[in-house]
């Protein structure tokens, strides 16, 4: 499925556009020399033009890496597609209501646990001192006359949580833009929200709105940002490049700069664009277009051939479709490509279903650009990313025994952890406080169930209550067997949220609570690999026949580091050790144990 997303779209004018099922698909990926890389582009090309002629509709993504062999640079290999395209026999217009409704009917339509989405484990490919570093490089390379301005960039990785879609709804929301588009196709994810575009053709038109000029919607205003020399400066040194650009394609005397200076506010951020047009020449092939135009001026520098080749040198790893080009081409001529910033790539590992992604950000240096000014640039940039708050709170549950909270330090230690993976604000001495406040002047001979909340945007909330008896020997169920679809129980080992004890948890409910119906305690889960993980509430451990060593899975299975279980793993006396348990391994075990916070240590039978 792929959504083109123009936030702008109207029922009078509906520019978005929806494709669905594919009747041809293309991967182009980096070969083992220049000229069959060459080949294989051209190829590629071929075989779409060939399917617009025959009427089809055209998805297509160009990878950066694309640009090296347009313009004649060294070759080097890249892990990247160079290009991903697929055709369609139709296209769908939607306003952006339509477009909302698809997207929250496609997401009502997922697994309750997948609807919360979001990110966690971010890191940068640099640091601050690294990015100075950068910048000093670059401007000795202009004060040595190589170049006039180089884009110079960074990557944030991190996992995505959730589905892909439901992330998707978060950000166009965070930062709804004109070139919007959401791609998925088998493992591979492209979530994009750039407001820049890079080529379009209408008629005998071309059109371009390089974007440079970046402030903060919070801090700043659009008129300081249009007035700025600096980034005045900066926008000028493009739009030069690609009115160069443009006339290799064009009629004499046709390139104008109808607009400059223009800003306009997204999500949080302010960007300022100007626009080029040109009528083009009779008879351009696509190809043509490519060669002459890409990459965009706006994410390589001035002059572009040179600026390219210090950013090769500079910059380690593959841009991918960051910076590259995405967009459509219809069977009439017409197309329209953005540049992919603001563009997240995921990939989803269809074993494990972890799914890791990268997006990549940037600034535009000159000869009197300030270092901290340009990090401080690239924050805002992503911060529609890096500052998405958390999709999900956490919550952990403490037995109140003889007036005091069991394990408190584990339990506030594991919150801490977890809240620092998923950005949640978390005060730990006020959650102390918060909690001996709380359990003040219970009755010394009960034992109460104290639970306690963080929420997505780091608010702590407590609840307390009696702690009813159960057996110490309880019985369990497969939650397969719980489950009207089996296949919804299956747990992926990759899922990083299995780590964390989020309040993202309706599929292990439904199942120890269905158990509990049943006259169970809990429902023991599977992974896709076919090993065990855990209940629904509990860790659980095993000893095989003639063993006198207790087994429990390993946390990469997808488990929980539950408080009870790392107690047992580190008390010499259990003799436990983690090891991947099959389901037969359960059956046929001497003895099952469950453990949890509040319940301590349970016999367990089928």
């Amino acid at each position: 499925m792929i959504l083109l997303d123009d936030a702008q779209s109207t029922a009078s004018i509906p520019t978005s556009r929806l494709y669905q099922h594919p009747i041809a698909r293309w991967c182009i990926e980096s070969q083992k020399t220049s000229v069959e890389d060459e080949l294989a582009t051209r190829q590629c090309l071929k075989e779409i033009s060939e399917a617009l002629a025959r009427g089809e509709y055209v998805v297509a993504a160009f990878a950066y890496e694309l640009g090296r062999q347009l313009q004649n640079l060294p070759w080097r290999p890249s892990n990247h597609p160079l290009i991903q395209a697929w055709s369609f026999t139709s296209y769908k217009a939607l306003s952006k209501n339509e477009v909302d409704d698809f997207v929250s009917k496609s997401i009502e339509n997922l697994p309750p646990d997948s609807r919360s989405a979001g990110v966690l484990n971010l890191k940068t490919s640099i640091d601050k001192h690294h990015f100075s570093k950068d910048i000093a490089r670059i401007q000795e390379y202009i004060r040595n006359g190589d170049t006039y301005q180089i884009n110079h960039t960074y990557r944030v990785t991190g996992e995505l949580y959730g589905a892909p879609l439901a992330l998707y709804k978060r950000l166009r929301e965070r930062q709804p833009g004109r070139f919007g588009a959401f791609i998925e196709d088998n493992s591979c994810c492209i979530l994009s929200q750039s407001p820049e575009l890079f080529i379009q053709r209408t008629g005998d038109t071309l059109k371009t709105m390089p974007m440079k000029g970046t402030a903060s919607a919070l801090s700043d205003t659009p008129s300081h940002l249009s007035q700025d020399p600096k980034n005045q400066a900066e926008n000028v040194m493009i739009v030069d490049l690609l009115r160069n650009d443009l006339s290799k394609l064009c009629l004499t005397g046709t390139v104008i700069v109808p607009e400059l200076f223009q800003v306009s506010r997204h999500g949080d951020v302010l960007q300022m664009t100007s626009t080029v047009e040109a009528k083009a020449k009779p008879n351009l092939s696509f190809l043509d277009v490519l060669t002459a135009v890409f990459p965009c001026g706006s994410v390589t520098g001035a002059p572009k051939k040179r600026s390219m080749q210090i950013i090769q040198d500079l910059e380690p790893l593959d841009r991918g479709y960051y910076c590259g080009a995405l967009g459509w081409l219809d069977p009439q001529g017409e197309f329209a490509f953005s540049v992919p910033i603001r563009t997240i790539e995921a990939d989803r590992n269809l074993h494990s279903h972890s799914t890791a992604f990268v997006l990549g950000i940037g600034a535009g240096i000159t000869s009197d650009s300030d270092s901290k000014q340009e990090w401080e640039e690239c924050l805002i940039k992503s911060a529609f990313l890096t500052a998405l708050p958390s999709a999900v709170g956490l919550f952990e549950t403490i037995l109140i025994k003889n007036g005091q909270a069991q394990n408190i330090l584990s339990h506030l230690d594991r919150m801490k952890l977890s809240a620092a993976k998923l950005r949640i604000p978390f005060d730990i001495e006020k959650a102390q406080e918060l909690i001996q406040a709380n359990i003040q002047g219970i009755d010394l001979h009960s034992s109460y169930r104290l639970r306690l909340d963080l929420d997505s945007q780091g608010i702590l909330h407590i609840n307390t209550a009696p702690l009813d008896s159960i057996s110490k020997n309880v019985k369990i169920f497969w939650a397969k067997d719980l489950f009207s679809n089996p296949e919804e129980s299956v747990m992926f080992s990759g899922n990083a949220l299995l780590k964390h004890k989020t309040t993202c948890r309706h599929t292990y409910d439904h199942a120890w609570q269905v158990a509990a119906s049943k006259g169970g305690f809990d429902a023991i889960f599977i992974n896709e690999k076919g090993f065990v993980t855990e209940g629904g509430r509990s860790s659980i451990f095993i000893k095989k026949t003639g063993s006198i060593q207790w087994l429990t899975p390993p946390i990469n299975a997808g488990v929980l580091p539950g408080i009870m279980r790392a107690e047992v793993l580190n008390d010499p006396q259990w003799n436990a050790r983690e090891s991947n348990l099959t389901v037969e391994d359960v059956l046929v075990a001497d003895e099952i144990m469950l453990t949890n916070s509040l319940r301590g240590f349970m016999t367990a039978h089928f």
